[in-house]
C-alpha cells in the first residue's frame, strides 16, 4: 500500500460532484468537473502530441472553442513518418496496417487543426520569448480572449517554468488540469509551485501515470495528474483518500498495473 507521506498530504484532493473523464482510455484522457465543461467559455490546451481526443471531447461537449499550443506537431513531421514506414513496407520490413496508421494519424491532424472550433499555433510554451517559435502566457491569454477559461497544461517538464505567469491570470481560469513530469528531479520546485497555486484554487483529482515510477519514501508518483478548481466553487472541504477512482480513472498503460495511492 503506497501511503503517501504526510509532508505531501497537501495534495489530499477534495471532492467535487460529477467528475468526468475527456479524451482517450488510457494516455489522451483527463478528469474534470462536468461543472466546468459546461460553464466555460473556452478551454487553452498546451501539449497536444498528435492526440486531439481531450479537445475533441471538449468540443462536443461544450460547442466551445479552443486554443492549442505545441512546438513539435506539425504536416512536415508526419508526412516524414508515412513515407518511412511506406518505404519499410516495399521493402518487406514493415505490414501495410503499420503504414495505414501513419495516414491515419496525418488525416486526423489535418481534420483536427482545420476545425472551425480549434486554433492551432506552433509555438513553444516559455516564461520569456527568444525568438518567434515561443510565446509567453501573457500573449496566449490576450490572444484567447476568454474570461472563464479551462487550461490543460501537459509539456514534458516546461510547467515548472510557466505556473508563475499562469496565476497571474487566476481570475480568468476557473480550472487547471496540469501533468507534473520528472517530480522526484524537482521535488523543491514542485512543493513550491503547488503550494502557489493551493493559494488560488484546491485540488480536486489526482492521478499517477504509471509510465513512470512511485518516488520510494514519499509514495507519489514521479509523474502526476493534477485538476485544481477555484476556491469559490468548493462550499465543504471533504477530502478523498484513495485513488484511481473506479469507473473514472485509466492506467496511462494499460498492460501494468496503476499506482494506488492513499492519504492518511
Amino acid at each position: 500500500m503506497n501511503i503517501v507521506s504526510s509532508e505531501f498530504n497537501f495534495l489530499k484532493p477534495i471532492k467535487f460532484s460529477k467528475l468526468m473523464r475527456l479524451g482517450n482510455k488510457f494516455d489522451g484522457g483527463y478528469i474534470l468537473p462536468e461543472y466546468f465543461i459546461n460553464n466555460s467559455d473556452g478551454l487553452i490546451s498546451f501539449g497536444y502530441g498528435y492526440d486531439p481526443s481531450f479537445e475533441n471531447d471538449y468540443i462536443k461537449k461544450s460547442n466551445n472553442k479552443v486554443l492549442i499550443f505545441d512546438h513539435t506537431c506539425d504536416y512536415l513531421t508526419l508526412i516524414k513518418k508515412l513515407l518511412k514506414y511506406f518505404k519499410r513496407f516495399l521493402l518487406f520490413k514493415k505490414k501495410f496496417k503499420d503504414v495505414i496508421y501513419h495516414y491515419n494519424n496525418l488525416k486526423r491532424h489535418h481534420k483536427f487543426i482545420r476545425s472551425k472550433k480549434v486554433s492551432f499555433f506552433k509555438k513553444k510554451i516559455v516564461k520569456k520569448e527568444l525568438n518567434n517559435n515561443e510565446i509567453n502566457i501573457d500573449k496566449i491569454i490576450k490572444l484567447s480572449n476568454l474570461q472563464n477559461a479551462i487550461l490543460k497544461c501537459d509539456i514534458e517538464g516546461g510547467e515548472y517554468e510557466i505556473v508563475d505567469n499562469i496565476l497571474k491570470y487566476e481570475k480568468l481560469i476557473s480550472c487547471i488540469i496540469i501533468e507534473f513530469h520528472h517530480v522526484d528531479l524537482n521535488l523543491v520546485a514542485f512543493k513550491l509551485i503547488l503550494k502557489k497555486l493551493l493559494n488560488f484554487y484546491h485540488i480536486v483529482h489526482l492521478h499517477g501515470n504509471n509510465h513512470d515510477p512511485i518516488i520510494r519514501d514519499l509514495n507519489i508518483p514521479s509523474t502526476l495528474e493534477i485538476t485544481f478548481v477555484k476556491k469559490k466553487f468548493i462550499k465543504k472541504e471533504e477530502f478523498i483518500k484513495k485513488f484511481p477512482v473506479d469507473g473514472l480513472d485509466q492506467p496511462n498503460n494499460p498492460f501494468i498495473p496503476d499506482h494506488r495511492i492513499y492519504f492518511e
